[in-house]
């Protein structure tokens, strides 16, 4: 695997220094409106549930899973890990971001109903599949760069074996990635209700 440039790496690092002051922003802004919304509205907030793993009694606790999405972002760019883990975890972290943002601004201006934005059962089905998915797929691309690594640094006598390891677990990844494509493309399908 490719590692990052020094300029690349600054890069990324800019941009994370970037979106923790955005996030921190909108943690304000949450922790502000948590206090503000009636009892009634907030017994649990259900909005664009194929992003977010868990559901949240509080706008705070949807912060605090998109603070883990940063973390695991950030985590993936230090340890310079294979470019498509780093782009899903960007991905997952703007999804998330722009969803709470949205429905900040929504409450912010009074619109209540935003609360309950909700998806169908089989869109929720498909995107948990997805997200089991790309789990796995995060292993099988760890595998991979520890075997190249031990490949890189061991002597003669287990070559043979890493290689045919890594060719089994490169073919692995082919097919896991081949069905979560399909499972993206369904997801991207379903019409919103």
């Amino acid at each position: 695997m490719a590692e990052l440039s020094i300029k690349e790496l600054n890069a990324y690092r800019q941009f994370l220094t970037q979106l923790k002051s955005q996030l921190d922003d909108l943690d304000r802004r949450c922790i502000k409106l948590d206090g503000e919304v009636k009892q009634s509205e907030n017994h649990c907030f259900v909005f664009e549930v194929h992003l977010f793993t868990k559901r949240s009694y509080s706008l705070v606790g949807y912060i605090k899973q998109i603070q883990k999405t940063f973390d695991l972002l950030q985590d993936a760019i230090n340890k310079q890990l294979p470019e498509p883990l780093i782009k899903y975890e960007c991905e997952l972290f703007v999804g998330q971001f722009h969803v709470l943002l949205q429905l900040v601004q929504g409450l912010e201006k009074g619109e209540a109903d935003l609360l309950y934005k909700s998806y169908s059962s089989l869109k929720e089905q498909i995107y948990q599949q997805l997200q089991k998915q790309y789990r796995y797929e995060q292993r099988l691309l760890t595998m991979i760069s520890e075997q190249e690594e031990r490949l890189a640094s061991n002597e003669s006598a287990e070559k043979s074996y890493i290689k045919e390891k890594i060719a089994a677990l490169k073919i692995r990844y082919q097919k896991c990635n081949s069905f979560t494509q399909k499972l993206e493309f369904q997801l991207e399908e379903i019409q919103d209700e």
